[in-house]
């Protein structure tokens, strides 16, 4: 810390919120434009090369926009980390400077007090004038020690300070690349329509770094979550190396530790019928270790991001899926008299290759858990409300750098193009935004759809006919991820 910083929690707090608000406005913005430009560019009366041509031109402007907006929300996530980390104290180092001098001035005043008194204890003979000076050397003594212990005080104000400016100082800086990123596309497609023709390159680098760069910043580019069946997929279809490496981290685990490749297959079957409350909580590890590819790999002991032969980039979803299917599915908590334990319960599902599912509190259980084996504080919370409050809970969930897990019954979805994906039952999907006309967008089975919470199935479910119809969500806080 310097003598002339300055921190003032408050209105860093105040600056943050203000700022986010007005990217959140620029995201609402960009959407909008991007709306618009689908529909233009789905205008089925207009045929010909020209027009094809053109379409070609608004995809790539649809990839500069996905980029603008994940640069906002990159910016976006870093002044909420900002508000969180400033901490609740003024620091100013005018001040702080001024009474650690101090401190070590009265000290010093106290030490040469203490010294003179010490000296006259030497040369007096007098017993209640030696019991006097004594009592001023101890008196001396501890006024010294006193102020030993506010300079202390006031310089671990400046260690704090020296923390936050450290916590915080890699914030702000993944947008540098993006944004020069953006910039290139738009001077190679601004102009590139010319007499009907599109004259952009289709192998522009630039396409590529943005993708990558937008993957490894947020959840976009492509990358729209983990998907439930995608471990068993790579199991079927995957290269050998990825079925041993499979293989090898489901042996890892002692109730797996002898299965058979059959058995492996049933396992990753039954992940596929019940692992939809999982993936949701894969996607949010995921998210919250985006940029902090290095941490992820200490923490997990394999890379967060891997690339193709294309040079593209992509979340290992999968990997993540299936550690943590097999360290937390079927684990409960039993009470034994005083004690808690964990129990493995092998009668939990239905069949070897369908299973139950996860309960709100088997997630708070097992994820809870999970992180904890890897020394990472996660906590998960239910929040009560009505379908009509479930959008409002989730931006202030957001608004406070939360992250949240949705559960519905029925499953009563939207996709891009606005075509139903329904089904009975329950689902649990992870929320990824919120759109300005009420809906919640979310991920699940690795694409992007979207929920209205006033759906009549949630807003009156005594007229389901399933009769169980329910909306209901989880905060997740990251403690040291966030911190």
């Amino acid at each position: 810390m310097q003598r002339s910083d300055y921190l003032n929690p408050s209105d860093i707090r105040g600056q943050c919120m203000q700022a986010v608000r007005c990217m959140e406005e620029n995201v609402q913005a960009l959407e909008t434009i991007g709306r618009s430009m689908d529909t233009f560019a789905g205008d089925s009366e207009i045929e010909s090369e020209s027009f094809d041509n053109l379409k070609r031109q608004l995809k790539d402007y649809h990839l500069l926009i996905e980029a603008m907006k994940i640069a906002d929300q990159t910016a976006m996530a870093d002044y909420r980390s900002l508000c969180s980390g400033v901490g609740g104290e003024v620091l100013d180092g005018e001040r702080i400077f001024d009474q650690m001098e101090n401190a070590l001035r009265m000290e010093e005043s106290y030490l040469t007090g203490e010294e003179t008194y010490r000296r006259k204890m030497k040369t007096t003979e007098d017993a209640i004038l030696l019991e006097y000076y004594h009592w001023k050397v101890r008196q001396y003594a501890s006024l010294a020690e006193n102020s030993r212990s506010l300079y202390r005080e006031w310089r671990r104000k400046t260690e704090r300070f020296d923390e936050i400016a450290a916590r915080t100082g890699s914030l702000f800086t993944d947008g540098g690349d993006i944004l020069a990123l953006i910039r290139k596309g738009q001077s190679e497609i601004s102009g590139a329509f010319q007499n009907g023709a599109y004259t952009g390159s289709r192998d522009g680098e630039w396409r590529r770094k943005l993708m990558n760069a937008g993957v490894r910043l947020a959840m976009g580019c492509g990358d729209e979550g983990g998907d439930q069946n995608g471990p068993y997929m790579l199991w079927q279809k995957g290269r050998d190396s990825d079925r041993e490496y499979l293989r090898s981290l489901i042996h890892s685990y002692e109730e797996y530790a002898d299965y058979s490749d059959k058995e492996i297959e049933e396992l990753l079957m039954k992940l596929n019928s019940e692992g939809c409350g999982y993936v949701a909580f894969v996607n949010i590890i995921v998210d919250a270790y985006r940029r902090r590819e290095e941490e992820f790999e200490a923490v997990f002991g394999f890379p967060l991001f891997l690339e193709n032969a294309d040079g593209d980039v992509y979340a290992d979803y999968n990997r993540l899926i299936v550690d943590l299917y097999c360290a937390a599915d079927n684990h409960k908590k039993v009470q034994y008299m005083w004690r808690e334990y964990d129990i493995y319960d092998a009668d939990e599902d239905i069949s070897p290759t369908v299973g139950w599912g996860t309960t709100p509190e088997d997630r708070i259980y097992r994820f809870e858990r999970y992180m904890d084996g890897y020394d990472i504080p996660v906590r998960l919370e239910n929040i009560e409300c009505d379908p009509d409050q479930v959008y409002q809970k989730c931006r202030e969930e957001a608004e406070q750098g939360n992250r949240v897990i949705i559960s519905t019954c029925p499953v009563r979805l939207e996709d891009k193009d606005g075509e139903p994906a329904q089904m009975d039952g329950g689902h649990a999907m992870t929320v990824t935004g919120l759109t300005d006309d009420g809906r919640i967008e979310v991920s699940s089975w690795g694409e992007k759809y979207y929920i209205s919470p006033e759906d009549p199935d949630y807003a009156a479910p005594e007229k389901n006919r399933a009769g169980n119809a329910y909306i209901r969500i989880q905060s997740v806080r990251f403690e040291e991820v966030d911190r």
